[in-house]
């Protein structure tokens, strides 16, 4: 059986936020830890996330993390007038699902853009 890294989400988000030089505000829970064999993957799908988000929109983007009983939720929005958006990568899904997670996009037309995910805790 392959080794475990503890992943700590928060630590990771607020890394990648600051590696990349974004306007954020950040509101991160403690304690959200995931036991990964490989975190390069997860890492790549949240640049992938925040670039898109970024594309859409020059205005400061609002990220949040969430520590419930049965899940992590990682929260990525940014407000932008945008009525279309470019689609998703397809691989998205596949990558998240090896780490226990699903998504969701929420769009308000002329509001916002949202991505929305979940990591269930088994």
């Amino acid at each position: 059986m392959p080794d475990l890294i503890t992943l700590d989400l928060k630590q990771l988000l607020r890394y990648i936020v600051e590696q990349k030089e974004l306007d954020a505000n950040l509101i991160l829970d403690e304690g959200c830890l995931l036991q990964v064999e490989d975190p390069k993957p997860l890492v790549k799908i949240f640049n992938y996330f925040l670039n898109y988000l970024r594309s859409v929109s020059p205005r400061p983007l609002e990220v949040s993390l969430d520590l419930m009983h049965d899940q992590y939720l990682v929260s990525m929005l940014v407000y932008t007038d945008a009525t279309e958006l470019p689609p998703v990568s397809e691989n998205v899904k596949g990558v998240l699902e090896g780490y226990s997670a699903d998504f969701k996009v929420i769009h308000e037309k002329n509001k916002y853009v949202q991505f929305k995910i979940h990591f269930r805790l088994s």
